[in-house]
């Protein structure tokens, strides 16, 4: 076996054993990647198939007025919450000070909008370790549904120092009653 083999090495030389392995490489990709693609393909045409058509010729889904007005008045109804703006207040205050936080004066004001939806901006300059400010912001978007982080730098006095100063900006946002 050794000398066939030592033999079929002889008579293709380097570039046919190249070619072999080329070869070799190609039917390993095909099998590797190639397959599973194709299936998945298969897959998401019959998928499609099954789906009823929503797209026109000109490329634009179209979707039921009643549809459409049932996902708005739901988006809606997500941020109408019967909690105050100072309940929401109070919860994020729990939120810093159960985290370890220290807390600086906050400046909080009411974004101007014609919209139905009150943007209420919160600056928070607050101090504590890098676990400290994280899990903060972790437990606050996760306990207040309608707040987002808009923005968080930190700075810290000396690199040796484990004591983070950082400043918070968030936003709760309130259905207009």
């Amino acid at each position: 076996m050794n000398a066939a083999l030592a033999r079929i090495r002889e008579d293709l030389g380097l570039v046919g054993m190249a070619a072999l392995a080329v070869l070799v490489l190609t039917a390993v990709f095909h099998i590797a990647a190639i397959k599973p693609l194709e299936s998945r393909l298969q897959r998401l045409d019959e998928e499609l198939t099954r789906l009823p058509a929503l797209a026109t010729p000109d490329g634009f889904k179209r979707v039921n007025s009643d549809v459409r007005e049932e996902r708005v008045a739901a988006f809606y109804d997500f941020f109408d919450r019967r909690q105050r703006v100072d309940d929401w207040l109070a919860v994020l205050y729990g939120i810093a000070t159960a985290s370890g936080l220290e807390l600086k004066s906050g400046d909080y004001r009411l974004s101007e909008s014609r919209q139905r939806i009150d943007r209420y901006q919160i600056n928070l300059p607050v101090t504590g370790t890098y676990t400290q400010i994280r899990g903060f912001l972790e437990a606050a978007l996760a306990d207040i549904p309608v707040l987002s982080l808009d923005h968080a730098a930190f700075r810290r006095k000396a690199s040796h120092e484990g004591r983070i100063e950082a400043d918070i900006v968030l936003t709760l946002h309130l259905l207009r009653k």
